[in-house]
């Protein structure tokens, strides 16, 4: 099984509003960009910004698809339990 197989059987933890964007892109999206070294909100942004055509092109998203903001990062980071899931990956 790969990480985004992985993260795929993450539970949902968000409020069905803030879900606008896949639990696991932006799982994957703060994986990435901390492997990068864009550690917080607003360096995942910079990430997202920099390298988004990129990263839709090698995660077969639609090149419409929108990727996660500031905010996004932010609210997923204080409401995410890793322990709750990290015996997973």
């Amino acid at each position: 099984m790969n990480l985004i197989e992985h993260l795929k059987q993450v539970p949902e933890f968000r409020a069905a509003r803030g879900q606008r964007h896949a639990l696991w892109l932006v799982l994957l999206l703060i994986i990435l960009g901390a492997m990068m070294g864009y550690w917080g909100y607003r360096p995942l942004a910079e990430f997202v910004e920099t390298y988004g055509e990129q990263l839709r092109r090698k995660l077969n998203l639609p090149q419409d698809t929108k990727l996660p903001s500031y905010s996004t990062f932010r609210r997923s980071y204080a409401a995410t339990r890793f322990s709750s899931f990290s015996h997973r990956l």
